[in-house]
């Protein structure tokens, strides 16, 4: 709770421009923006448009030093490159370490993972965050959020790559797809165009299939047991199914406008037969 209070009243700061921010929250933090019972993390995932990396790091100094009469501080420590990784290898980025203070208690540091040109196909949604601690007289200002079609986009293809010949490692990317397609309505044209660009920036070969590294299972299994929205979902292969079931359809190209129903799990106007999957 305490990281979580600590990473809300960073990201305030971050979106103190208000309408003229261009930063995005993407990854695990924005997930629990959305939907706060998901899986918990450890770092913060932004994306700056329209800067160059060192800009952009000098741009989230700024921002992280802006007093909001709250009595935290937020100091820069460092940085580093980060290394080429699953989740977009096409991007460039800095691993920025930040040193928080309430008053004068200095708390545990955490990471930004910034990055610069990854773009997106939808628009930014606006939002105040969902796992927000309501503390009274506190500034507060919303988020802006990474579309949810292109965060999609990210998990399947990073599940569909391999990585100097080897399969992905990131089981978690299953576990947010079920959370996801147990929770949000989406709409088919904006998540195909999402994972058709996405697809494109990896240099990845069409695929209209969506499948899993054999080794998964052992990790998604503990994460996915201490997340409601993956109950009925905790063993590798109901998950994987209801991935496809999400997905298949609109990698086939058989979808047009039709939503997504979280509550039925399937699209709307589209028969859930067993041959989609």
């Amino acid at each position: 709770m305490i990281r979580q209070a600590c990473f809300d009243r960073f990201l305030c700061r971050v979106f103190s421009d208000g309408a003229n921010s261009e930063w995005v929250l993407k990854g695990g933090t924005g997930m629990l923006a959305r939907i706060p019972s998901t899986r918990a993390t450890l770092d913060v995932d932004l994306y700056r448009n329209g800067f160059t990396l060192d800009q952009a790091l000098e741009d989230l100094k700024r921002l992280a030093a802006v007093d909001l009469g709250d009595y935290f501080r937020f100091v820069y420590h460092s940085h580093v490159d980060a290394v080429e990784g699953q989740a977009q290898p096409y991007t460039d980025g800095y691993r920025v370490t930040f040193i928080p203070y309430l008053g004068t208690t200095k708390l545990h540091s955490f990471h930004v993972d910034l990055a610069i040109g990854a773009g997106v196909t939808a628009p930014i949604e606006t939002t105040a965050p969902a796992n927000r601690l309501h503390l009274p007289r506190l500034v507060t200002t919303d988020y802006r959020l990474y579309p949810i079609v292109d965060q999609i986009a990210d998990k399947v293809c990073a599940t569909m790559a391999t990585y100097n010949g080897a399969p992905s490692s990131r089981e978690k990317d299953l576990v947010d797809l079920v959370v996801i397609a147990t929770t949000y309505p989406l709409n088919a044209a904006s998540l195909a165009a999402a994972i058709d660009t996405e697809r494109r920036r990896r240099r990845l070969d069409l695929f209209t299939h969506f499948t899993i590294p054999t080794a998964w299972g052992p990790s998604y299994t503990k994460m996915a047991r201490t997340i409601p929205a993956c109950a009925n979902y905790q063993a590798i292969d109901a998950a994987t199914a209801l991935a496809q079931r999400l997905l298949n359809p609109v990698l086939k190209g058989d979808l047009a406008e039709e939503t997504w129903d979280p509550i039925k799990l399937t699209w709307k106007g589209v028969d859930a037969r067993s041959d989609d999957i």
